[in-house]
């Protein structure tokens, strides 16, 4: 296209008139400016009236005069036609201007957008007189100059928004910085108005900060351009009212251009002037601070470019007003730390409670400015809040009379001291809560009640008032709280220097206390001073100390008269012991205390004491009452009283029961030292008694010993022993002392007084000793003497008894024998028992030691004797020599009858019972000897010595032994001991008794019993050995055997060309029934043979044989295996023992084509594993087994082996191998062995093989015979 139609233009080339223009319209230093020139230059150039109607919003630019602006301007319909279109081809993605016309062939009014970076920045509209029309040429010249201004104007506007935002940013940060380091907020308030006033020129400025509590916006600074003096808005509004409201509710800005159509607006009589409004949230992330109000008195004052810098400008504002608030805080923080610790250092050198709270007061009264306060301490245990200290005039009188509220009570001070919460109010007529609970004055209206809390545990509280409303408010609430911190601190040290003065006094009445308890002071005058000084260190009306009589040691003995009155204060002990004995519930809790192990604190329900009643006290006094113990031992009551309730806590318990316990260690004194005279006394009695035991040496001895040294001692008059004798079941007369007649030699059980020892560990008191002892002497009255039996008892059994009798010097006492004498007399029975007792297992010991001894005898007899016949011979003639048995016999059943015996072993002392002994009738006919055969038990039999004699044996009725079973031993008797081994009779050992003792009857068959044991290991032994010598000839044989079978079997395989081969042969037994074979065959064939006879060891193995001759034979001769095995089977049926027979597989392999041909007699099918893709092939099931039927025709059945193909021959030992949880190894687990493995060559399968055997049989050894034959076929490369 050509740029100009006229002449002169015709000669500067097209793109330099273009650059010409361009930089001519970048010249311009405004739009306005460009919009001339490009008006002026189409009038010049074309003859055209053109006009530039700019559009939003990327005009007007900021500084512009009022314009019209597009699309609200004032424009021809093709103009707004040509916009419209343009922003619906923007919508549409098209970005190709849209040329607007008044006609399409000859058009005389044109539109054309123009268009920059796809912003329609404007329309270019250009006319003619409907005579001249514009022709194509001057059109695209228009749309190109078209695009050249509009890029010009693009850049003229960016170039102007950047300088505009600069002094923006400039204007801001101006005002920022005047702001920043102002820290008063009012003062920064004021200087915010001011500054942006001035710097805009605004009719109003204002600022309100939010009021978070009261819920409204108070105001901080206005500046007034017109009227500086005017009236301005409430201080404070609700945050609902007016723009302000609504911006500060919801955090957003709000620009009202005219505040006559703006709904939310608000008017104030004294701003008329308003017309527009722009109000700012003050905002630091999402909270709000306050508002930014901005008014105008000019409609529409406020367009988009001054809302963004003002709100900027409120951002720059909020920062500032926040620091402002921060500083404020720290400065008062700063303050209150300061007072915190002003006061801190004041009270914290106090130690003294009354100055330390009288100080608290002070302080308080002077920084504060309030006139009454008051302070409270809380004791929890008596449930008090008392009056301490106060500035008013009558707290003096409010301390001394002891002013208190209840902690359980109803009022702020009680609700305070219970939940330890501060409790504040600025309008207590408002206020329920303060109702109830007031102190002087009655008329404040403002209150605060802070809790002194220290670890937790609520020591006082401080209440503050004041005359007039609302005058606590945050700031003196944060200060008390902490204040209050630092005077529990305080209070709580007060308390513990208060303690320690307490414990410190305590301390010395306790150092007074032992002084006089370890000079031995008087026991009356120690107890007088211990309630002395308790009075000193408790609240303590009167006091008491009650001693409980020693005779009475046990709790249910106790009762009135039991408790004596030994020492009082300030009461009469008259007055006190007619008050326990006045109503029964007082003496129920004295016992319920004495039986207590802590001090018992009387609560106001229970009933009166004996010191409520003695003093007439009110029904909630105060009573506390420590018992006086050592250890266990109850020895009295120490008890104190109060007229006032609740007095007594802890640290009463504590101080009471350590004075009690000093009491108590005071009374235990005094009674131990009477008790040490006796115990020495007793001590040198038991000394005594114990030399004389320990030199004794016999029982004589010892009880000899002990009825001289009883009377010297103890003083009795006369005393004897009874031993007890356990199998003949009576008391015999040992030794006896001081009796004018022999007192009775034996008791029987039918003795009252024997049977009461036998059933009882307690001594007896003899009334009556005809009745109770059967004595018949009347010299032995017991009118005048206090007769005792002490039984003698070790370790649970009866050894005796100890008959005493004790003179009475008293008569009129029933029973003379004092506690302490009872002891001396059980000391001695007990020191006599023992004695006895290691005496007794002395014996025992030897008796034991014996027993081993001849054991030990028997045994070396048994092993040095050649034979059954000589160890028997040796045993009967030593046993009478160690054991002293009358005759042994020992007798083994008959080699022809397992029911009769016969005697191996004789020795007698008298020839006529050897006979006897030893004669098939004794041996055959005797009811002992087959009562011992049949029961396996030990028996034995009474017999008559004189009588004895063959034909009496019939008569002899034999007796089960039942150990500890005590029977009455005879003068004459069989006893018969089976010689058995794990159950199993092998002979009976039979002893002849004359005169055996009773008590050695046990020891003796006990003994024997262990040589009938030793006798039974000879003769085990004697058989073993026996075994041995034909288990090792066995041996030899079957290794023979093994050796034979082996050579069977081919010593080594053969080199198959193009085949690999391996074989596995595995017994379980030392000789298996499993074999293999390998034959030779013409025309390049082998035979491959597998067999399995249904049997294990030598039998198996013989069989094996066999079957392998036969096969062996045939395959040489007849050409298919099926006429093998049906030759081999017929031979087998006819010679087969019943019940064997053999499974077998008979191959035969054409080496060279692969071709297997076989018959399967019951045998278990090979596994053939294909090369290609591990396939398994299914073979035929075989036919019956060899050596079971006769006429069997057994099937030649043939397949080819490929190169890689696998097969293996197996016996049942493979899939019939079995786990230790009996689980089989089976086809299928080896069929996936050889599909996994098939790919390495035959010898390690097969070693592979064998370790997964063993790894499933976890190393136990196999439970079947094992064959296996590997074969596979080489792959040709």
């Amino acid at each position: 296209m050509t740029l100009s139609p006229s002449p002169e233009l015709q000669a500067i080339p097209e793109w330099k008139q273009y650059l010409r223009l361009g930089e001519r319209l970048l010249d311009q230093p405004s739009v306005d400016k460009q919009c001339s020139f490009i008006q002026e230059t189409i009038k010049d150039l074309l003859g055209a009236e053109a006009t530039v109607w700019l559009s939003e919003p990327y005009f007007p630019l900021p500084g512009d005069q009022d314009i019209s602006i597009l699309p609200d301007a004032p424009v021809s319909d093709l103009v707004r036609k040509t916009f419209n279109q343009q922003l619906i081809n923007f919508d549409q993605g098209i970005n190709v201007p849209f040329i607007g016309n008044n006609n399409s062939t000859k058009p005389t009014h044109i539109a054309i957008p123009l268009i920059s970076q796809d912003n329609m920045l404007g329309v270019l509209e250009v006319k003619r007189e409907s005579s001249h029309s514009f022709d194509q040429h001057e059109i695209n010249f228009l749309e190109g100059f078209s695009t050249h201004a509009a890029v010009s104007m693009q850049i003229i506007r960016q170039v102007t928004l950047k300088n505009w935002r600069m002094e923006q940013l400039s204007l801001v940060r101006k005002v920022s910085e005047q702001i920043a380091n102002v820290h008063d907020l009012k003062s920064l308030c004021e200087k915010i108005t001011n500054l942006i006033q001035k710097t805009f020129g605004y009719y109003f400025v204002a600022i309100f900060l939010l009021n978070g509590k009261t819920r409204s916006l108070e105001l901080k600074a206005s500046t007034c351009a017109l009227e500086p003096d005017l009236l301005l808005p409430p201080s404070t509004m609700i945050i609902e009212e007016g723009i302000i409201g609504y911006v500060a509710r919801n955090g957003k800005e709000l620009i009202a251009p005219d505040v006559i159509n703006e709904p939310l607006y608000k008017p104030y009589a004294n701003l008329p002037n308003t017309k527009s409004e722009a109000t700012f949230p003050l905002k630091i992330d999402k909270k709000t601070l306050g508002v930014l109000d901005i008014q105008s008195n000019q409609i529409d004052a406020f367009n988009e470019n001054d809302v963004i810098v003002l709100s900027a400008l409120a951002n720059s504002i909020a920062l500032a007003v926040q620091d402002a608030e921060l500083y404020s805080s720290l400065s008062e923080r700063a303050e209150q730390i300061s007072i915190i610790f002003e006061v801190s250092q004041a009270i914290n050198s106090f130690l003294d409670l009354d100055e330390l709270l009288e100080k608290i007061i002070q302080i308080i009264i002077k920084r504060f400015g309030f006139k009454y306060v008051h302070i409270f301490t809380v004791h929890a245990g008596r449930r008090k809040i008392f009056y301490q200290a106060g500035s008013l005039p009558e707290s003096v009188n409010l301390v001394e009379e002891g002013f208190a509220f209840d902690l359980d009570g109803e009022g702020i001070i009680s609700w305070v001291a219970q939940n330890g919460i501060i409790a504040i109010s600025n309008d207590i007529s408002q206020d329920e809560r303060f109702g109830k609970q007031t102190l002087p004055p009655h008329d404040h209206l403002s209150e605060l009640v802070v809790p002194l809390i220290y670890g937790g545990e609520i020591l006082g509280l401080m209440d503050i008032q004041s005359e007039t409303k609302n005058a606590i408010d945050e700031h003196d609430l944060f200060i008390f709280e902490a204040i209050a911190s630092t005077i529990s601190s305080a209070l709580r040290n007060a308390f513990l220097f208060r303690s320690e003065q307490w414990r410190h006094q305590v301390a010395e009445s306790f150092r007074s206390v032992i002084s006089m308890i370890s000079a031995n002071t008087a026991l009356d005058t120690l107890l007088c001073n211990i309630l002395e000084k308790l009075n000193q260190n408790l609240p303590c009306d009167a006091s008491a100390v009650w001693l409980l009589d020693n005779r009475y040691d046990h709790l249910e003995e106790l009762n009135p008269r039991t408790l004596t009155l030994a020492a009082t204060w300030n009461i009469s002990k008259e007055k006190l012991l007619q008050a326990l004995t006045k109503d029964p519930e007082t003496w129920g809790i004295m016992e319920i205390a004495l039986k207590d192990t802590e001090p018992t604190i009387r609560s106001e329900e229970q009933p009166y004491g004996p010191l409520g009643i003695a003093l007439d006290f009110p029904s909630d006094y105060s009573s506390i009452a420590a018992p006086l113990r050592i250890g266990d031992q109850i020895l009295g009551l120490l008890t104190l009283a109060h007229h006032t309730s609740r007095r007594y806590g802890d640290e009463a318990k504590i101080m009471s029961i350590t004075f009690a316990n000093y009491a108590a260690v005071a009374i235990n004194n005094a009674r131990l030292y009477a008790d040490a005279q006796e115990q020495a006394w007793m001590s040198t009695v038991m000394l005594q008694v114990s030399q004389t035991c320990q030199n004794s040496e016999t029982t004589e001895d010892l009880l000899e010993s002990m009825v001289r040294l009883t009377p010297l001692l103890v003083g009795v008059k006369k005393c004897a022993f009874y031993m007890w004798n356990p199998y003949e079941n009576y008391f015999f007369l040992k030794s006896e002392y001081g009796f004018t007649s022999p007192p009775n030699p034996v008791w029987t059980k039918e003795v009252p007084a024997a049977f009461q020892v036998l059933n009882s560990y307690n001594p007896i008191y003899i009334q009556d000793l005809k009745e109770e002892l059967h004595f018949e002497s009347n010299d032995e009255s017991s009118h005048n003497n206090t007769i005792l039996l002490l039984p003698l008892r070790a370790r649970g059994d009866l050894l005796g008894s100890f008959l005493v009798f004790h003179e009475n010097k008293n008569t009129a006492l029933e029973n003379n024998i004092s506690n302490d004498t009872l002891s001396i007399l059980q000391g001695i029975v007990q020191q006599t028992a023992v004695s006895l007792d290691n005496m007794r297992l002395i014996e025992a010991r030897q008796e034991e030691a014996y027993i081993t001894a001849v054991l030990l005898q028997v045994a070396q007899a048994v092993v040095t004797q050649p034979n059954l016949s000589d160890t028997f011979d040796t045993i009967v003639n030593l046993l009478p020599i160690l054991i002293g048995v009358n005759a042994c016999i020992i007798y083994m059943p008959d080699d022809d009858d397992d029911q009769s015996f016969k005697a191996v072993g004789i020795y007698t002392d008298n020839d006529d019972h050897t006979s006897i002994f030893s004669s098939q009738e004794f041996c055959e006919n005797n009811p002992l000897l087959n009562f011992v055969s049949k029961f396996n038990q030990i028996a034995y039999s009474f017999i008559n010595n004189e009588d004895f004699e063959i034909e009496c044996i019939k008569y002899i009725k034999p007796l089960p032994y039942i150990q500890e079973m005590k029977i009455d031993v005879p003068d004459h008797m069989l006893i018969a001991f089976p010689i058995n081994l794990k159950g199993e009779l092998l002979g009976i050992l039979l002893t002849k008794e004359d005169n055996l003792s009773a008590q050695y009857f046990e020891k003796r068959v006990e003994l024997l019993n262990g040589v009938s044991q030793e006798i039974s290991l000879a003769i085990q032994n004697y058989f073993l050995q026996k075994d041995i010598v034909k288990r090792e000839k066995l041996e030899q044989e079957i290794q023979l055997a093994r050796q034979i079978q082996k050579t069977f079997l081919p010593d080594s395989l053969p080199v198959l060309p193009g085949w690999q081969i391996q074989t596995r042969w595995e017994t379980a037994l030392e000789v298996g029934g499993d074999f293999y074979d390998i034959i030779f065959l013409p025309n390049h064939r082998v035979g491959l043979v597998i067999a399995d006879v249904a049997d294990k060891g030598l039998a198996a193995s013989l069989y094996m044989t066999v079957s392998r001759t036969l096969i062996r034979a045939f395959g040489q001769t007849i050409p298919d295996p099926g006429g093998i095995l049906n030759a081999v089977n017929n031979l087998l049926v006819g010679d087969t023992p019943s019940g064997m027979f053999v499974t077998a597989v008979f191959a035969i392999l054409d080496l060279k084509t692969g071709k297997l041909i076989f018959a399967n007699a019951g045998h278990n099918r090979p596994i053939v594993i294909r090369s290609q893709k591990s396939l398994t092939e299914e073979l035929p099931q075989g036919d019956m087994a060899l050596g079971v039927m006769e006429d069997v025709q057994y099937r030649n059945m043939e397949f080819s082996i490929e190169p890689g193909d696998l097969i293996l021959f197996y016996t049942d030992g493979l899939t019939e191998t079995f786990s230790l949880e009996d689980e089989q190894y089976g086809v299928t687990r080896a069929i996936d062995f050889l599909k996994q493995n098939h790919h390495l060559n035959i010898n390690e399968i097969l070693d592979k093989l064998d370790l997964e055997l063993y790894d499933f049989r976890e190393g136990q050894p196999p439970s079947d015979d094992l064959t296996l034959i590997g074969l596979k076929r080489e792959v040709i490369s």
